[in-house]
């Protein structure tokens, strides 16, 4: 079972569907990915009502069947998108258009984090961090472990966490700014900048 965190404000309504939904003349079903593969077999079904607009469902294929990723449905900094996470696979998908969706590139995403006052959602993976912003992807961090992030406090402006040195043996503590992504510390400090939003 997912985890809900509909802290961010949303003109829509999400429920969770045990199984696939019987054919309805007015509500199609969509796939996210598009094409399936044949790996693609396990997944969620949900059922979106966006306040304006037509009711649709989806089926949201699975990432990884594994303790470490992550399984929720959240609303986002844009009030009118929606993020799904199933095994670790975030998407991220207009619930009043569901043919207009992306997915975040952490695989998987193994940490989410609600910023509201910053109004981001951080998608922690195993080395880098991405930040969804109100238009989109905002940064994802360069490199900051060799295997394994952990998120702490969020303070000044800044996400401060660890990271595995794999060449030290131990964690190491980085700094993330989130208006920009840089970063200090971590297991790889001698790069700070970040990758911009494609």
């Amino acid at each position: 079972m997912p985890q809900f965190d509909f802290t961010f404000a949303h003109h829509y309504e999400v429920k969770l569907l045990t199984s696939a939904p019987p054919i309805h003349p007015l509500e199609k079903l969509y796939h996210f990915p598009v094409e399936l593969e044949e790996g693609d077999r396990s997944g969620l079904y949900i059922r979106v009502g966006p306040h304006v607009g037509q009711a649709w469902s989806g089926f949201f294929a699975q990432g990884f069947d594994s303790d470490l990723a992550l399984n929720m449905i959240s609303s986002c900094p844009d009030p009118g998108s929606l993020c799904v996470v199933v095994g670790g696979y975030a998407y991220v998908v207009k619930a009043a258009n569901p043919a207009i969706w992306f997915r975040i590139e952490q695989k998987p995403v193994t940490a989410l984090r609600v910023v509201e006052e910053h109004r981001l959602i951080l998608f922690a993976g195993f080395t880098t961090i991405t930040a969804l912003g109100s238009s989109g992807i905002k940064w994802t961090t360069e490199r900051l472990s060799w295997d394994g992030l952990s998120l702490g406090e969020i303070r000044s402006g800044k996400l401060y966490g660890k990271g595995w040195d794999a060449i030290a043996n131990r964690e190491v503590s980085f700094e993330v700014d989130l208006e920009s992504g840089q970063h200090s510390g971590g297991a790889r400090p001698q790069s700070g900048s970040a990758r911009p939003a494609k």
